[in-house]
């Protein structure tokens, strides 16, 4: 899915609700809404890469849509920092005022100082997709010990059984919403998930208005499961300030039998620099496999996050379905995770199991990041 905004020339007086980087005038939407008298143009797809873009004053640059502008764009060849740096060194090379830089952050303070505006952001949301690729070579670090590889024999929203009866149309997972509303029902179809997200979308995706969202990976049961992509994970992002986290909703096998356990395991503990909270809920000690939804929300330094009330909900396993949730109140570049756990037999996946896929996962984010 394409991310684009639009940008004008304006070497007049700032707009009220628009960003002005030099003489640009650059609004966080499409050209939908935009009233001023400016003449608008749609900038590059910036999930291709990072955007660079000043004034151009001749008027003579073709922009995306083919019409000339008084725009220059420039866009790195991947949406990660070495290329974002070495695009920001040319520039400054093209700018006539040559530089080296090493850090992104350098980088992003000479461009805006000289009058040129850039995509590229710390907040983790910008960053989804560098982490899911990264995360991807590290699967097996994700597994609890003997791990059930359940099967993903639903489609992308739900799991229809997963082998030996583990769900019942169960695991419809939505971010926590902006709504408020709660889907963590024992639903067994999609119309009782309404904003449930769809793990087979490996590259970033925008819903509820602005969090992004992506899966590690999904491959389709077929006689056999391929365990590449398990555990069944999806990281998710606001870019602005609003609730952060995750609800899962639908029917377990277990059908009302078997036990629940659920805790807060990490608190605003430090786990590999990141400031962690995680929440579990599990349906185990049934003779179905047990189901372990995990959720994890992380702030970093890097990224100026900051925390709101923490706040959880586990269904007791009596109800039949394996619904959880947990997630912030109003929140900024907060990163969060939602995995599913399981051992075959209705075994217990324990808190510290859980604690050290968690630390695994903190590990590998920061190495993604280069923190």
């Amino acid at each position: 899915m394409a991310t684009s905004r639009a940008f004008a020339y304006n070497n007049g007086s700032a707009i009220s609700g628009l960003t002005q980087i030099g003489n640009l005038s650059i609004s966080e939407t499409t050209l939908s809404g935009l009233t001023s008298s400016l003449i608008w143009f749609i900038g590059p797809d910036e999930e291709l890469g990072y955007v660079i873009a000043t004034e151009n004053a001749s008027g003579t640059t073709t922009v995306p849509d083919g019409r000339t502008a008084s725009i220059q764009f420039w866009r790195s060849s991947t949406q990660s920092k070495p290329s974002f740096l070495t695009l920001s060194n040319y520039v400054s090379n093209r700018h006539g005022s040559p530089q080296n830089f090493l850090y992104a952050t350098q980088a992003v303070s000479w461009l805006n100082s000289n009058g040129y505006w850039t995509s590229y952001s710390n907040a983790p949301y910008s960053s989804l997709n560098t982490i899911a690729t990264y995360l991807r070579n590290y699967m097996s670090d994700f597994r609890n010990p003997n791990f059930y590889s359940y099967r993903l024999d639903g489609n992308g929203q739900y799991i229809s059984d997963g082998g030996s009866d583990m769900f019942d149309n169960g695991n419809f997972t939505s971010p926590w919403l902006r709504s408020g509303t709660q889907y963590t029902s024992n639903g067994s179809t999609t119309a009782s998930f309404p904003q449930v997200i769809n793990y087979t979308n490996t590259t970033r995706v925008l819903t509820d208005t602005d969090f992004y969202y992506v899966s590690l990976g999904y491959t389709q049961f077929s006689g056999t499961q391929d365990s590449t992509y398990l555990p069944l994970t999806v990281l998710g992002s606001r870019s602005g300030s609003g609730p952060i986290g995750w609800q899962v909703g639908g029917n377990s096998g277990a059908d009302g039998g078997g036990n629940m356990t659920s805790s807060v395991i990490w608190s605003g503990t430090e786990s590999n620099g990141f400031t962690t909270y995680a929440f579990f809920r599990e349906t185990y000690n049934a003779t179905d496999p047990s189901h372990c939804n995990l959720i994890i929300l992380l702030g970093h330094p890097n990224w100026d996050s900051s925390f709101g009330t923490l706040n959880s909900f586990a269904d007791p396993s009596s109800n039949g379905g394996n619904g959880a949730y947990y997630y912030s109140t109003t929140a900024s570049n907060i990163l969060t995770v939602h995995t599913l756990l399981s051992k075959s037999g209705g075994t217990l996946v324990t808190a510290n199991e859980c604690r050290d896929v968690v630390s695994n996962f903190t590990l590998r984010i920061k190495q993604s990041l280069s923190f």
